[in-house]
């Protein structure tokens, strides 16, 4: 007699990547077996195991025909094995899964699934109630069995090999994003049906969806559409309209031997851009300082390709941001410096760089480039206040939003004819947050001074330099980790930017604060925000003002971004 080998659990994958701006929901940990299906018998395991035993029948089955049907609409029902009558040959029996219909069912409802197997001799009937996606204290058993026959008796043995448990995630509830929820396919098929419901005010939305897997708890990710392919809703990265919402994801070739029973799945959306919204704002500095004029031009959505190398060498990219109300500063460390929580009301929108100015951005606006640690794309660093807004004219704010002409700010203004400044200490800290209240913008505390997996995610900062993302002792190309809900990068580490502010104490709820007025003979210097390369995860918080330059002074890990208010 011959037994079916049990299958062997083989080394997981392991990818990194970056995910888009939105509301994430992960799922709760689900088996996955990424092996394509082979030469095996596969059958639900049967509440009776005495139905699948050598027993059943004098000959071999002739016949398999599983069918499910929802207990709340009966009229509701699929097959999910085909008869395969008349088709089996001596040794390995296989029973393909064929129909997709099954895959349409509603989520999180019980169905009544009937197992009916046949031989020469006699038919047997199974009914049991199963829970197709994971409940709270509810499990799943589906199990792989192995039919092999022997030349004279050809009596089937049955090996029950698998039973796996789903545990629901105990996941925030988000206002646009909820109920996310997967369950792979095998042993039907390797597919992995995605579940996840989407609400907005506005009854009319058309959502941006992406998906990420992760087989380490989310420390490494990988984009789903990049290591397989995806049908049905959100398919082609858009899923219109409110509700419930089915995803499913095919794996390529590349998760053959992996195999684990914790992979997780994050959905990331976020509403897309009405038509004519001008969500950003595009700067052309194709023609450099030959330019008379730099074009601007705006866009409604981020292109299909993603923001690529133009946008970070020959345009400038902002975002536009609306007015709102937000408490500036925390409490969450006892020794923080001037961190003082209060109300800050912003009453005017604005368009917010996506991207810090990076170094060839500084070149073609100015005709040079002061930075000690080169790269196009790299922020531009070694710059002080009064080289962003001139030693004249530039350092008269609050006072005034004057510039010298030229300055890199004064240029700017002159070809575009538009008033684009440094941001105030108020402005750089509301999009930091984009509406998160923690220390970092993806909704999580640090929580070690030092050292955060979560900052990992997010900037370059001290403990992540070597992280295969270039600058491998310093800055590195904008843009490279995961943004914050507005879409955003590197608000977090990779170089701390010039704010416009003197640095002062916090004076309370405040309406458009512009920051404190410079005391004649007294200690003076403007506001950073953001920290850099070279500081730990502590300096990097969405809070931190501890780091002060005066407007003279300059750094390889201080640089800035440009702001305009509408």
């Amino acid at each position: 007699m011959k037994k079916l080998a049990a299958i062997s659990l083989l080394a997981a994958l392991s990818f990194s990547g970056a995910l888009f701006a939105g509301q994430s929901l992960w799922s709760g940990p689900f088996r996955f077996d990424g092996n394509a299906i082979t030469e095996e018998a596969i059958l639900l395991k049967p509440d009776d195991p005495l139905g699948y035993s050598s027993a059943m029948a004098e000959g071999a089955p002739r016949s398999l025909t599983i069918t499910v049907e929802d207990t709340a609409d009966p009229d509701t029902s699929a097959s999910v094995f085909a008869d395969y009558s008349e088709s089996f040959a001596e040794g390995t029996t296989v029973w393909d899964y064929t129909d997709e219909d099954y895959k349409d069912f509603s989520t999180d409802d019980t169905y009544l699934l009937t197992e009916t197997i046949t031989s020469v001799t006699e038919e047997k009937v199974f009914a049991r109630k199963v829970t197709i996606l994971p409940e709270p204290i509810m499990t799943l058993a589906l199990a792989l069995a192995g039919a092999f026959f022997f030349r004279k008796r050809m009596k089937c043995l049955v090996i029950i090999l698998t039973a796996v448990l789903f545990a629901s995630f105990d996941a925030k509830a988000d206002i646009s994003l909820s109920d996310v929820s997967c369950l792979q396919m095998w042993p039907f098929d390797r597919s992995v049906i995605i579940n996840y419901t989407l609400d907005s005010d506005n009854t009319n939305t058309v959502f941006k969806v992406k998906f990420y897997g992760s087989i380490d708890d989310g420390v490494n990710l990988f984009d789903l559409s990049e290591r397989g392919t995806l049908s049905r809703d959100g398919a082609e990265g858009t899923v219109e309209g409110l509700g419930k919402h089915k995803t499913i994801w095919m794996p390529d070739d590349n998760f053959s031997g992996v195999f684990v029973d914790d992979m997780k799945i994050n959905v990331v959306a976020k509403e897309k851009p009405q038509p004519g919204s001008n969500t950003y704002m595009i700067i052309d500095l194709s023609d450099g300082t030959n330019a008379t004029n730099f074009a601007v031009s705006y866009l409604d959505d981020e292109p299909d390709e993603g923001w690529t190398e133009e946008y970070k060498t020959t345009k400038i990219v902002l975002r536009k941001i609306e007015a709102g109300s937000f408490v500036m500063g925390s409490d969450h460390f006892e020794n923080a410096l001037d961190e003082t929580p209060h109300k800050v009301t912003l009453t005017k929108p604005f368009y917010a760089g996506v991207f810090e100015v990076t170094q060839k951005q500084y070149e073609l606006i100015t005709g040079s480039n002061p930075s000690r640690y080169m790269g196009n794309m790299r922020p531009v660093e070694q710059v002080s206040y009064e080289m962003i807004r001139g030693e004249e004219k530039g350092i008269g704010w609050p006072a005034n939003n004057e510039v010298d002409s030229d300055s890199f700010l004064g240029m700017l203004r002159a070809k575009t004819g538009m008033e684009f400044d440094l941001p105030t200490e108020a402005q750089w800290e509301y999009v930091c947050k984009a509406g998160t209240t923690t220390d970092l913008n993806d909704g999580n505390n640090i929580t070690n001074r030092y050292e955060d997996v979560n900052m990992n995610k997010l900037g370059r900062y001290s403990k992540n330099r070597d992280d295969g993302k270039g600058g491998y002792s310093e800055h590195t190309t904008v843009g490279l980790y995961q943004p914050n809900n507005w879409d955003i990068y590197d608000m977090h580490g990779n170089i701390a930017e010039w704010c416009l502010d003197w640095y002062g104490e916090y004076g309370g709820d405040a309406t458009d604060p512009k920051g404190a007025n410079k005391i004649i003979g007294s200690f003076n210097a403007r506001v950073f925000r953001g920290g850099g390369w070279n500081g730990d995860v502590y300096n990097c918080r969405s809070t931190i003002r501890n780091s002060m330059g005066f407007p003279g002074s300059s750094a390889n890990n201080r640089g800035f971004r440009i702001f305009l208010v509408q």
